[in-house]
This record gives C-alpha cells, structure tokens and sequence, in this order.
C-alpha cells in the first residue's frame, strides 16, 4: 500500500517537473502535502500533492500536481493558475488550466478572465470579460461523445464598484442560459437579476430577482 501511494506521487511529481526547467524548480518547490483516511481502522484512501511556485515578477504561478483516492482508483489531478501582478486593484489578466483522469471518466478545464479600464481612473473604472470552459469523456464508453460547456461572463465596474453583470452559457447538453444583474445602480438599496434557462428551444426556467441591500440612509 505504501509502495503504491509513493508511486503515484511521484508520478504525478515527475509530470509537473517535466513542464518546468530544473534551475528554477530548485527555488520554487513548496513542502508536498500528504494525507490519509480511514474508517474502523481500515484504509480507505489518501491525498498526496505536489505544489509548485513558479511566481516571476509580472506574474504569480502555481502548479500542483495531485493524485488522491484509493490505491484500485486513483484520480489524477493538475492544475495551473497565472496571474498578473497588480500595483493597485484586481489583476488584469488571468489564466486557469486543469485536467483530470481516473478509470471512470477524463476531464479538461480552462478560465480566462481580462480587465479592460476607461476613463480618468482605469483601475476603479473597467469591464471584466471572463471565458469558462471544461468538457468530461467517459473512459468506460470510448465511443461516447464528450460532455462539454461553456460560459461568458462579463461585469462593469464604475469608481470600484460592480455595476452589472451578464453572463452566456451552453453546452453539449442544452441548457443554453442567460444571466443578468443590476447591482446597486445609483445607490439605490438593491439587487436586481434575471435568470433565464432554455433546453431545445424553450423556455425551462426564467426568474426575476430582487434583493434588498441593507445601505445608511
């Protein structure tokens, strides 16, 4: 049991070495995390990462390596976060990849977030676009097709404040949806949002929302 944890992680830690150049591993390696479970004194599966630190000075990094589960089925986890350093506000631009494997299914993931500013003060003035995307395939039916999704988001932002927000999404399953918020225009104490779901061309599920803000008067 020990021998098979032990490979796994070092599987999983080979992976992640083979993305990066050795001298700089050599200064960005964090301690690993490991773990195990148990039930009555019997085991029933463990946890053992290997998170990097590849942060440069425009851009935090990180990539862990994962593998968790039980010995017969383990789950094969990485993930890879970038993200621009900011002097002032949230960070311009940022990426997230990841995927993932056992016997049962594989999976691959993806966000992309950009701030775009305007105005005197782009740092408290701008719009956020946001691109999510992730799609599973079974291992078990090779032949089936992948379930996969995909979502826009975006939001403006007026002298550090979330105005409104809109968001589009779909996938290979339907349920094509649409979101959009009012939040808090000109102080005024409430949220408003519209929710509408549609599977085959028709309407599933439309709602509308508000919501009180507790504010000074």
């Amino acid at each position: 049991m020990r021998g098979a944890t032990v490979k796994s992680l070092i599987l999983g830690g080979a992976f992640a070495l083979s993305m990066t150049a050795a001298p700089v591993l050599a200064q960005a390696i964090k301690k690993p995390d490991l773990s195990v479970s148990s039930n009555d004194g019997r085991f029933t599966g463990y946890s053992a990462a290997l998170p990097l630190d590849l942060s440069s000075d425009a851009e935090s990094t990180t990539f862990v390596a994962k593998v968790a589960g039980s010995i017969e089925q383990p789950t094969y986890d990485f993930n890879l976060n970038m993200t621009a350093k900011a002097e002032e506000g949230p960070s311009p631009r940022a990426l997230a990849l990841g995927a993932s494997l056992n016997k049962r299914e594989a999976g691959v993931r993806s966000s992309l977030s950009r701030l775009f500013g305007f105005g005197d003060l782009p740092k408290s003035n701008y719009v956020s676009l946001a691109v999510d995307m992730n799609a599973t395939r079974s291992m078990v039916m090779p032949g089936s097709i992948p379930v996969a999704r995909a979502n826009l988001r975006s939001a403006l932002t007026l002298d550090g404040r979330q105005i409104a927000s809109i968001g589009v999404g779909g996938g290979t399953m339907g349920d094509e949806g649409v979101d959009f918020s009012l939040i808090r225009p000109f102080d005024i104490p409430a949220e408003f949002s519209v929710s509408v779901r549609a599977e085959d061309e028709r309407v599933q599920d439309g709602r509308f929302m508000v919501k009180l803000v507790k504010t000074n008067w």
